[in-house]
């Protein structure tokens, strides 16, 4: 039987230099009227490059459109696929998981559909569509496939915050006077992935060197002595990432922490001067294994 796992761009997969079998379905970037196809036309090293040239560029992501997925699905019939898991970003913060809903649908009879909310983004979402891939390959069943990867799901941790609130502000995720405030008094979000996919501001910290040791000192904990991978999350520019790298290692004991790359889609919606660190404690998803 032939199975395919398909992923939306904002998995930040694309930005590893990892074999794998994910189809990658693109979402739109939209850049002062200019329509750019994530991971083909622009990419989140070029988007950071501009944003930090002008933060006041018109920029937004729309997804794959539903006409998009059917040529997509209709494609893989074609190829005689008969098992299809899609996994995508929470649907709580990209409509992707809405529009592959509508149109499944069209599929029963065809072939096997199976959308999996991962509650999640970035290469989170890569590392649990990356698992099902792997474990596809395995022969596992989907039951087993979505089993592990609610496990995996339920045993990390992601915080991140930026040093500059203007593109939050201009993108009205935060309002002016609370972000002209924010600003002046230097205060930071710490943001938060919670269990249901929405970004929750954790706490409020003044300067950012102490948003470095309050991230450090949440995954640290979590971590606690268990087998962990940590990671952590830039825009590409590394405005921030070598000086939380000593910070890790200096104060920590955590060195050579990996860097990923943050999606297009991500960097579209907080600009580029975000760093984030991330964990996962116990099992570990495999893709890791590549950036040790």
């Amino acid at each position: 039987m032939k199975r395919i796992v398909l992923s939306t761009s904002t998995s930040c997969i694309g930005h590893l230099s990892v074999p794998h079998g994910i189809r990658l379905v693109p979402l739109h970037i939209m850049v002062n009227g200019t329509h750019f196809l994530d991971g083909k036309d622009i990419d989140t090293a070029r988007l950071s490059g501009m944003l930090y040239q002008n933060p006041h560029l018109d920029v937004y992501s729309t997804p794959p459109t539903c006409q998009e997925i059917e040529e997509i699905f209709d494609e893989l019939y074609e190829s005689d696929y008969e098992e299809v898991l899609v996994c995508t970003a929470a649907s709580v913060l990209s409509q992707a998981h809405e529009n592959f809903s509508k149109v499944i649908p069209k599929y029963v009879g065809k072939m096997n559909i199976y959308l999996y909310d991962s509650k999640t983004i970035n290469i989170n979402e890569g590392a649990l569509a990356f698992e099902a891939s792997l474990m596809m390959q395995e022969g596992k069943s989907m039951l087993d496939i979505i089993h592990r990867l609610n496990a995996l799901r339920a045993n990390n941790a992601f915080i991140m915050s930026l040093s500059d609130l203007s593109v939050l502000i201009q993108r009205k995720k935060l309002s002016a006077p609370a972000g002209f405030f924010a600003n002046l008094l230097n205060i930071k979000p710490i943001l938060w992935i919670d269990d249901n996919g929405y970004v929750v501001v954790k706490e409020k910290v003044r300067k950012f060197e102490r948003v470095m040791h309050y991230m450090a000192d949440i995954v640290v904990g979590q971590a606690a002595n268990r087998n962990a991978f940590i990671y952590m999350v830039d825009t590409s520019i590394g405005l921030h990432t070598h000086e939380f790298k000593r910070l890790l290692a200096n104060e920590y004991g955590l060195h050579d922490i990996p860097v990923i790359p943050i999606s297009t889609v991500a960097l579209a919606n907080h600009g580029p001067t975000g760093v984030g660190l991330g964990v996962y404690y116990g099992d570990t998803p495999r893709v890791f294994e590549h950036l040790i």
